[in-house]
């Protein structure tokens, strides 16, 4: 059995947690290769403002010899006050990947129970996010329920 250890992430990790979201995106929408590839910089630059502004708590989980196995990320965004949530923010999951050889061993569900606890000691009463079908029954093991947001794309 594979053991593994959580760590946050801090800005010196910024490059795990890159190939991760990218790798992610590849996985996702192969078809955009080129476009995901064009994306790196900018999402290198997002990922090392938000972590280092603290609105972003990364999660990178290793193997016994220090590979990253899979990394995940909590945003903590902005929201707008309703009745049913008055704290002006929420954490959102994202950027969930594990390496493929990792897979199926409990890295994102130890990722995912991480961003739980933390969300909890925080004093947040929800989590967002969207989730693959692929990641649908990980989140479904947690509670987590489907919203009813919708999109136009233009």
């Amino acid at each position: 059995m594979v053991k593994f250890e959580l760590s946050y992430a801090t800005v010196d990790n910024v490059e795990i947690l890159v190939k991760h979201r990218l790798s992610m995106f590849n996985d996702m929408y192969p078809e955009l290769a080129n476009e995901i590839r064009a994306s790196e910089e900018k999402t290198r630059q997002w990922l090392l403002e938000k972590l280092s502004e603290g609105s972003l708590v990364g999660f990178i989980v290793r193997n016994e010899d220090g590979q990253a196995a899979g990394s995940g990320c909590l945003w903590i965004k902005k929201e707008q006050p309703n009745p049913t949530h008055l704290r002006l923010e929420a954490p959102y999951l994202l950027s969930m990947f594990t390496e493929n050889r990792f897979r199926k061993k409990g890295v994102a569900r130890l990722i995912v129970k991480t961003a739980i606890a933390w969300s909890r000691e925080h004093g947040y009463d929800r989590i967002n996010l969207h989730a693959t079908e692929v990641g649908k029954p990980l989140y479904d093991e947690f509670g987590f329920k489907p919203t009813n947001e919708m999109m136009l794309k233009l």
